[in-house]
């Protein structure tokens, strides 16, 4: 755990990259979205949007100390949810449909989250080695409980070798039940290192996000992004303040809300 706990010490925040996104439902392409941003700053702040120039197709994804929110729009459909943080982690908020949106996640697969260090109480960490293959890796794993009370166990994959170019180290986070059954995963395809202080930090440009049950999938390309960049009161107020102009959002913790088809 050294190594992500070192990596997000330097990796204080992401700001103003361009993103482009491409998903897949059910393995039906959706049109790409793009001309919108990302920007992420630790610990747990967090806003992407999105959209199509024709069709008014929209994301706005969004997280800050208090909570967190989905808004999508695409042709005759409209939904604006959110939730706070302490209802989520404690399970009574549930995201419709298992929209596939958690600030936790988002910032695990940016590289942005800390975890507890190796001998820390209530963790048991454990490393495979795979020398098997040319691509040998590395990967830690370790049980978990997920916000509505459901065992899980966690895996990081390492590449065994330093990575160069846009080779990342880091090259995938994943979720699986106690049958070895995959939820989700997080593959990080390209990564970007650039110079921080003394040393320097990866983070990634283009990142595979699947939700194995739901049948989804979503490819974030980051461009042109901004590191460490220090960010006012204000500039975390325009940024990761909830969205207004959506109206009133559904509050997931007293309300339920149907998905969007």
């Amino acid at each position: 755990m050294k190594y992500l706990n070192d990596g997000a010490d330097r990796l204080q925040s992401i700001t103003d990259a361009d993103v482009r996104v491409t998903a897949r439902d059910h393995y039906i392409p959706l049109p790409p979205l793009s001309g919108g941003g990302l920007t992420a700053s630790q610990p747990r702040n967090f806003r992407m949007v999105a959209g199509t120039l024709v069709g008014g197709a929209k994301v706005d994804l969004g997280s800050n100390d208090q909570h967190f929110w989905v808004y999508g729009k695409f042709p005759g459909n409209e939904m604006f949810v959110s939730a706070s943080h302490i209802d989520f982690n404690e399970g009574r908020a549930k995201i419709p449909g298992d929209i596939p949106f958690e600030p936790e996640w988002v910032m695990q697969a940016l590289g942005m989250a800390h975890f507890p260090p190796a001998g820390t109480p209530a963790t048991d960490y454990k490393v495979k080695v795979d020398s098997s293959s040319k691509a040998r890796t590395y990967t830690l794993s370790w049980n978990a409980v997920t916000p509505n009370k459901v065992p899980v166990t966690k895996e990081i994959v390492f590449d065994g070798d330093a990575a160069t170019g846009n080779r990342p180290q880091v090259k995938k986070h994943a979720v699986y039940n106690m049958k070895n059954k995959l939820i989700c995963s997080a593959e990080i395809k390209e990564a970007k290192t650039v110079p921080v202080g003394d040393g320097v930090v990866q983070y990634p440009t283009k990142v595979l996000l699947r939700w194995e049950e739901q049948k989804f999938e979503m490819e974030l390309e980051l461009s042109n992004a901004k590191i460490n960049q220090p960010l006012s009161p204000a500039d975390a107020q325009n940024y990761f303040s909830r969205p207004t102009k959506y109206g009133q959002p559904i509050d997931l913790a007293r309300h339920e809300a149907k998905p969007l088809k």
